[in-house]
């Protein structure tokens, strides 16, 4: 009797000593002041760090003897209620009990066919009573140990929970009777299907669950690696060997010792954290839910520490260890289900088919079988290292899974992948070819690291293994994150997406794979290190491979430039003026040759989609593509690129001044002496000339209509959005009505330009979505935001703060998943020779542009550009700003310190 049971029993027998003997409803709250100071004991236990089985087992230990002093109880002066026993079931009957996890029992009878009697009867009621009025949430069942038996083997789920029941209290004689029982006539001759019965709940609970360890939100219980596999292993385990233990497999050499030390502790750990998310939801629960992992990380004491938030280290503690679960549950379970058996349990088991080494083909040193590679001699790895990377090959090239005891033995051999192992030859141009292969590369990848091969091979992975980074974008795993990536690039091999044909072609046509398929594999590497920014630290990981896997001059330079600058492709396109010729000057100088253009292109499709589904919208995608064939113009040929720049405005307004008719000659001279040259390079000819008719219509209403301040608005469906070009004269704080009035009908901005004539006239031009990214094609959300427009920049008072008050307050009582991250504000004098670049990066929400805006406004600050971003809940904003009063970049520090200051405020506004 552990010393802590002692204790609660001491306890028990000092309070609940007075409801011996007393009436009912004067026990119940003896029953409850006992329960509340034992459950506040537990906590204060937890809270000092008690490990997840000791909390759960403790707490069994309490509901145990409050259970036996209520059974004893109910039957106290009864005489015909010797032949009932009570027994605990499922994760009770484990001693496995979160807080507020359910309490299941069974009332086990022996009165037959004649019916459970009077006095029986009336005992099950007393003790479901005060189990109810206590507070328990219980499940329940009474039955004879025939019904018992029979129940169990009708049901899955009910012989689980039986085969782990536990004698609480009444007979005994009873209890041992049916676990007896229940042996002989439940497991003896059901081992096959309970083994497969198993397997497909396995398999249909990981499917309902994600089918992925990396869930951003994982359910401890129920997801991969999770609580449930652990347990599904010792059940499996028990009808396949008649055990209940972990120590049990090692002993017969299913499982190393390491091995079951890890799953032992994540087990331990992930019963601590669920006991800590029921603690902090008041409730059973078990999904990891994004906005509690933060405060569950502080209340397990994790620090934040070298810019790693306390849930990040935390994410990757619980993904590590359900990584660790999940490998070792589903090699051994696979191992049971296909029959094989250990060295040590050939003999043991009759029922099941012995796995013979009978191969369908031979490769090498290697066996095909079942669409499995098996190994035809057990020490061929210590003999030859080499071989393990020569199986990966085999596995690659003949698409195959490793035998489960093959499997087995790669995670007993990783040592064997050292500093030899990885310097050496042959595994290395072995290496190369499999990441040669295109749209072959990912399979055998995630393969190695299900292995534990991978990040052995490569360490600069191998440390990023169930990396968890807390960013507006990169919300998973690094190395799920990764290998995401590679899976997009495969894909782009036998894609007919008509979207993706441009990249195919692109990938079909590089000659050098090998370098992209690395980079991908190394370009957020940094990140294990806490680095900021990452691309940095991971270009030197990469530089560290180049040399340990020997690539030639060109390769090696190759792969630092788009390790190093994985991000800039796209950051570009999103963020600066890609009208400005800079721009592409600069960014062509980065990336030096065409081929290092399109690997670049190709590795910022593939870590874009690799994001999340949804990462890669029309817009992204629309300016990226921008970006490259531009670059890719001046590659081909400098000089024309810029003799192009220099005559393309002449070009464009003799275009405009011939697709006019003579009679709008004033309005498009006007148009054309107001306009900078950015204006000319950020549109076509058509569409400038749209924009001299529309001004056209405005001057019409302006004269004629009854509201000469009304705007004269054109919308127009782009690919991936719809352009809504505004025309009206120019007034205070233009912008950020304008932006307000579309957040009012809940539509996307994506980007801006704003343009202010000499004659006072502003032309605007929002590229806006839908709610769902697409373009905006519904004419009553049209029709609502030109309504809203007319009421915002009419001269009578209207109150944008409140409608949006109430957009946002609609937007609330939608289902939307919280972010808790830190708005950032940066100020660059130095990006652009004219403009000052101010990128605010912050929680999206309705009308954040239009606070930002006004923040700008108050500090006389006028916008030239904005380039608007908004995914998965977050925005990225860039603005070219300008001071109003010179013309010129904003330089004093004061007031930029000052307009930081409002910005942040702005973007933290709820």
């Amino acid at each position: 009797m552990s010393r802590h049971f002692e204790k609660i029993l001491a306890h028990a027998n000092l309070q609940l000593a007075p409801a011996v003997g007393a009436k009912p409803t004067e026990m119940l709250p003896i029953y409850r002041k006992f329960l509340k100071l034992e459950e506040h004991r537990l906590r204060l236990r937890h809270r000092a760090g008690g490990g997840g089985r000791e909390i759960c087992a403790r707490r069994v230990d309490v509901i145990d003897i409050l259970l036996q002093h209520v059974f004893a109880a109910a039957t106290r002066g009864r005489k015909n209620t010797q032949g009932i026993a009570l027994l605990a079931l499922g994760g009770y009957g484990r001693r496995e009990l979160n807080p507020f996890s359910d309490v299941d029992v069974m009332f086990l009878h022996n009165t037959g066919a004649r019916g459970l009697g009077g006095e029986t009867s009336e005992v099950v009621e007393q003790v479901l009573y005060f189990l109810w009025d206590i507070g328990f949430k219980v499940g329940h069942s009474t039955r004879t140990v025939k019904e018992a038996v029979q129940a169990a083997n009708n049901d899955m789920v009910t012989k689980t929970a039986l085969l782990e029941s536990r004698w609480l209290a009444g007979d005994q004689t009873l209890a041992a009777k049916f676990r007896a029982q229940f042996r002989a006539r439940c497991v003896s001759g059901y081992e096959r299907d309970y083994i497969e019965m198993r397997m497909r709940d396995q398999q249909a609970r990981h499917q309902k669950h994600g089918n992925n360890i990396y869930l951003q939100e994982p359910n401890l219980k129920s997801g991969c690696g999770g609580l449930r596999d652990y347990q599904n292993l010792l059940w499996m385990t028990y009808f396949h060997e008649g055990s209940l233990t972990t120590n049990h497999l090692v002993t017969k050499d299913w499982l190393s010792e390491a091995d079951r030390r890890q799953i032992e502790a994540a087990y331990d750990f992930l019963l601590r954290t669920r006991t800590e998310l029921h603690y902090l939801n008041q409730r059973a629960t078990d999904v990891l839910h994004l906005n509690m992992q933060e405060t569950i990380a502080r209340d397990l004491n994790y620090p934040a520490e070298r810019g790693v938030l306390a849930s990040e280290k935390f994410m990757k503690d619980i993904f590590a260890h359900e990584r660790n679960i999940f490998r070792v549950t589903e090699r051994i379970t696979a191992q049971f289900a296909a029959g094989y058996s250990t060295a040590k349990t050939r003999s043991l088991l009759g029922f099941l088919p012995r796995r013979l080494i009978v191969a369908q083909e031979k490769v090498g040193d290697f066996a095909i079988r079942e669409n499995q590679l098996e190994l035809t001699e057990p020490d061929l790895f210590l003999r030859d290292p080499t071989a393990l990377m020569r199986a990966m090959e085999i596995m690659q090239t003949r698409n195959l899974e490793p035998a489960p005891e093959m499997a087995d033995l790669f995670g007993r051999k990783l040592g064997l992948v050292a500093w030899e192992f990885r310097y050496a030859k042959e595994p290395r141009e072995i290496f190369r070819r499999m990441l040669s292969r295109k749209g072959e590369v990912a399979r055998v990848l995630r393969l190695m690291h299900r292995l534990n091969f991978l990040g052995q091979y490569l360490p600069e992975f191998g440390q990023m293994t169930c990396l968890v980074q807390h960013e507006f974008f990169h919300r998973y795993t690094a190395d799920e994150h990764t290998l995401v990536c590679i899976d997009k690039l495969d894909a782009l091999v036998t894609t007919n997406d008509p979207k993706l044909l441009e990249y195919k072609t692109l990938f079909a046509d590089l000659p050098t794979p090998f370098v992209l398929y690395l980079a991908l594999l190394l370009h957020d590497s940094g990140k294990a290190v806490g680095a900021r920014p990452h691309s940095e630290a991971s270009a030197v990981f990469a530089q560290r491979v180049a040399r340990r896997l020997q690539l030639s001059s060109s390769e090696r330079k190759m792969l630092i430039l788009l390790v190093d600058h994985h991000l800039t492709l796209s950051n570009t396109a999103q963020r600066r003026n890609l009208d400005d010729p800079r721009t592409i000057t600069e960014f062509a100088a980065i990336v030096r040759e065409k081929e290092n253009l399109d690997a670049l292109m190709l590795l910022t499709l593939a870590d874009g989609m690799g994001t999340s589904a949804e990462g890669w919208s029309d817009w992204k995608e629309t300016l990226v593509w921008q970006l490259y064939h531009r670059t890719a113009q001046f590659l081909q040929d400098k000089h024309a690129f810029r003799e192009r720049i220099k005559s393309e405005r002449a070009t464009k307004e003799a275009e405009i001044k011939q697709q006019l008719d003579s009679d709008f000659s004033e309005e498009a001279e006007a148009q054309l002496e107001a306009m900078p040259d950015n204006y000319f390079r950020a549109f076509t000819p058509a569409e400038i000339v749209r924009h001299v008719q529309l001004f056209r219509r405005f001057y019409r209403a302006a004269c004629f209509d009854d509201d000469p301040l009304a705007p004269v608005v054109e919308w127009q469906e782009q690919s991936g959005h719809t352009t809504l070009t505004l025309c009206t004269w120019d007034r205070k704080e233009l912008l950020a009505k304008i932006a307000g009035a579309i957040s009012v009908a809940s539509l996307n901005i994506l980007g801006a330009d704003i343009y202010t004539r000499g004659d006072n006239l502003a032309l605007d031009v929002f590229r806006v979505a839908d709610v769902n990214g697409q373009p905006v094609r519904d004419p009553a959300e049209m029709r609502a935001v030109e309504k809203t427009l007319g009421a915002v920049l009419s001269p009578e008072e209207f109150d944008l703060e409140k409608r949006l008050s109430r957009t946002r307050e609609q937007a609330r009582q939608r289902p939307m998943q919280e972010l808790h991250f830190e708005p950032k504000i940066s100020i660059d004098n130095f990006g652009d020779p004219q403009f000052t670049l101010i990128e605010v990066q912050a929680a999206d929400r309705i009308g954040l542009l239009y606070d930002l805006l006004r923040s700008f406004s108050a500090n006389e600050i006028d916008i030239a550009l904005a380039r608007v971003n908004t995914e998965r809940g977050a925005a990225v904003d860039t603005f070219y700003v300008t001071d109003r009063q010179s013309r010129s970049k904003v330089t004093p520090p004061p007031r930029l310190e000052h307009l930081q200051s409002d910005l942040r405020i702005a973007a933290t506004k709820t």
